[in-house]
């Protein structure tokens, strides 16, 4: 079985911060995959490597058996073209702390506007997906609102929504509860818990250890760039096998 992530030494700088020292991980096809760890871990640029956001400066980085924004020709990795990149991309959502909601579109108008603009799907078709999304993520009723008209949580989850109106393969989040006031974390998540359960592979940085620990198949703490240790949630959490992971989960459970 072909794994949805694998990276093979990934590496990444800006200037003379070494950011990511060399990661090693894979993600099988429908599986819920949670990185824990400090700010300034990696975790976030690690994500943004899977799609591209980030160029990697080392390694190899694959999505369901394809080279992240490169092609190999014999030895040489080439790299592919803006709109190869784009077209690659759509096959991943991305969910990110704030909510990048467009706020002069409503609810609907968001979760339509790729399929339309990207895929050049039919307005009708769109709409009749985005609908269904809204209700899938609770939100049936405040197609019509526009952003700032809706609570933070409201926000994120009509962001999921517009993530998946694309179909995608891989869901990546990008610690998607940290912006949200501690009595709206808890939508957000049960509509993350519904994807797991219809087996949507799922990349996720969280700080909700409850989520990893409960919904989570894979777990990883990452300290410095590096993966520190790595396992099923609830081994990691409860016995967690070195000092640095041991110090973190102190803090934070």
């Amino acid at each position: 079985m072909t794994a949805m992530v694998k990276a093979e030494g990934v590496h990444k700088s800006y200037g003379a911060a070494h950011i990511l020292k060399g990661i090693d991980l894979e993600v099988a096809p429908g599986e819920v995959f949670c990185l824990i760890g400090p700010s300034g871990s990696g975790k976030s640029t690690f994500l943004r490597c899977i799609n591209h956001l980030e160029k990697v400066n080392a390694g190899r980085l694959y999505v369901d058996g394809h080279l992240v924004g490169y092609r190999q020709k014999g030895d040489k990795l080439y790299e592919l073209k803006d709109s190869e990149v784009a077209r690659k991309r759509r096959d991943i959502g991305m969910v990110f702390q704030r909510f990048n909601l467009f706020p002069h579109m409503t609810a609907l108008g968001n979760v339509m506007e790729a399929p339309v603009q990207v895929k050049g799907e039919a307005r009708a078709v769109a709409r009749a997906r985005a609908e269904r999304l809204l209700d899938r993520v609770g939100l049936a009723d405040k197609a019509g609102n526009y952003p700032s008209q809706l609570s933070g949580g409201q926000q994120q989850r009509v962001a999921i929504a517009r993530a998946l109106a694309m179909e995608p393969k891989l869901m990546l989040f990008d610690e998607p509860t940290s912006a949200l006031d501690p009595e709206l974390v808890g939508d957000v998540l049960d509509v993350m818990r519904d994807l797991a359960e219809e087996g949507m592979t799922m990349v996720v940085v969280t700080h909700e250890m409850g989520f990893a620990r409960e919904v989570g198949d894979s777990l990883v703490f990452m300290d410095g760039g590096v993966v520190v240790e790595s396992g099923h949630p609830r081994d990691v959490l409860t016995n967690p096998q070195h000092d640095r992971t041991k110090s973190f989960l102190s803090k934070v459970l």
